[in-house]
């Protein structure tokens, strides 16, 4: 869902720009469409990607056609404690978040029914701060791999988004539908050891409409 939700929000913002640069005159729709193969992966143990701030994380990559990404959490945890397990306030502070964007990926896919899937690359790191998005990445070049075993558990789920802007008239239309299959997953983040893992399918459409 994060994906979903990070499309379709980033599209909404760009409308108005669209309407802008049209003629007053102008009426038109604009639709685009993809599909094809997605995977999610969590990674989860002491330790930190990259090096970064912390020595505990939890992380998760996402792979979905030409949109991949991810994120990291780091902590700072007492002895023998993980993020949500302790039983007193205090057993784990938070460090810092960090967006992972996929700067290199490689897809290795088997044939068959169930047949299993590696993805493998590098990421960047940039830190979240209250201010504003990092221009520069705070790490580069992180490496990860991940091997997918489909196991069952199917699960679908459809997502949409509208918008509409009154003053310019354009209106706006995002809608997703996943097939989701958990996994059996082997693989790291860095050194941070994968936990659980999905794959599935995707189709997606968004739709731009100028009146």
């Amino acid at each position: 869902m994060r994906t979903a939700l990070r499309t379709a929000t980033a599209l909404a913002l760009a409308v108005p720009l669209i309407a802008s640069a049209l003629p007053a005159s102008a009426s038109s729709t604009y639709t685009s469409r993809e599909s094809g193969s997605s995977a999610e992966v969590y990674f989860q143990r002491a330790g930190t990607p990259g090096r970064v701030e912390g020595h505990y994380s939890v992380a998760g990559l996402t792979f979905q056609g030409d949109f991949s990404y991810g994120w990291v959490e780091t902590f700072q945890c007492d002895p023998g404690e993980t993020p949500g397990g302790g039983e007193e306030v205090g057993d784990c502070e938070y460090v810092g978040s960090y967006d992972a964007q996929v700067t290199d990926l490689t897809v290795v896919t088997g044939k068959g029914k169930d047949a299993p899937s590696t993805y493998s690359g590098t990421v960047d790191l940039y830190q979240y701060t209250e201010d504003q998005f990092p221009v520069e990445p705070t790490v580069q070049d992180v490496p990860f791999e991940a091997n997918l075993t489909p196991t069952g558990g199917t699960m679908r789920s459809t997502f949409t988004s509208t918008y509409r802007d009154h003053e310019t008239g354009v209106s706006y239309r995002y809608r997703e539908t996943t097939v989701i299959t958990e996994a059996t997953v082997e693989g790291d983040f860095d050194g941070l050891p994968a936990v659980y893992g999905s794959v599935g399918t995707f189709r997606r459409s968004d739709t731009t409409r100028i009146t």
